[in-house]
């Protein structure tokens, strides 16, 4: 095969490819048009095959994988299904879109409020707030970087992961913290940087949080942000002495 007929292959097998998966996600958005709009005419048996269908789409977009598990909830809830089946698709619907709230003006609140009790289970929303702000905000899980903002900023997530979050800023010290969430709560982080040219003194006292070699390390501080360094300088007297660094 010469290397124009390969060019050709390879170019004519990417078409294929392109034309595939374009298919599959009109497929999709139809099947899941259809769906809500049997649902919404009442017709829940047509709606849960419609949405059914866009669910069997393999790489169907999130958004429409959202809407199906969400709309296939609401059509279970309308069957009189088993409390346990209508929790399991809002569940896949809140893991797919932790973000994701409802339109309370078009949404009836039965159901709005049965799809919320399910997210509040799941999901937790902090504000990060940093002093200076425009700080850099990493979001890490695992090895990977999830989300790269800056504060302040909100985040929204499932509380089954372990997430950790890093702020950095020129000429401040680095801050890496665990990502801790309140179920069904938007809580608020307030973390202070401090300068790596002068060493930071507030009301008398060291407000600290210090760097080891090979990794960040969090000490009893980093418990403290949420309920005392957001609660205003005067707090930052209570805090205990900054324990001792390790050893080099």
């Amino acid at each position: 095969m010469n290397t124009i007929t390969k060019i050709l292959s390879c170019a004519f097998l990417g078409f294929l490819v392109f034309t595939s998966v374009t298919f599959g996600q009109d497929k999709a958005l139809q099947q899941l048009i259809q769906g809500k709009k049997m649902f919404w005419e009442a017709r829940f048996d047509q709606a849960s095959s419609h949405l059914k269908e866009v669910i069997g789409i393999p790489g169907a977009k999130t958004e429409y994988l959202f809407e199906a598990y969400l709309y296939l909830g609401f059509v279970l809830m309308r069957q009189n299904a088993p409390g346990s089946e209508v929790n399991a698709a809002f569940e896949q619907a809140v893991k797919i879109d932790p973000k994701r709230r409802l339109d309370e003006l078009v949404i009836p609140p039965d159901l709005t409020s049965r799809f919320d009790s399910v997210r509040n289970r799941l999901v937790g929303c902090l504000y990060i707030q940093s002093e200076p702000p425009d700080a850099k905000l990493v979001v890490l899980y695992e090895d990977s970087v999830i989300y790269n903002f800056t504060t302040p900023s909100v985040l929204c997530e499932l509380l089954t992961k372990n997430y950790q979050i890093l702020l950095t800023k020129d000429g401040y010290e680095q801050q890496f913290l665990p990502l801790q969430l309140t179920g069904g709560k938007m809580d608020t982080l307030s973390v202070t940087l401090h300068s790596t040219s002068t060493e930071q003194k507030k009301g008398g006292k060291r407000a600290w949080i210090w760097v080891a070699r090979g990794g960040i390390v969090t000490t009893a501080a980093a418990v403290l942000y949420k309920t005392v360094l957001s609660g205003g300088g005067d707090n930052l007297e209570n805090l205990p002495a900054p324990p001792s660094r390790p050893p080099r």
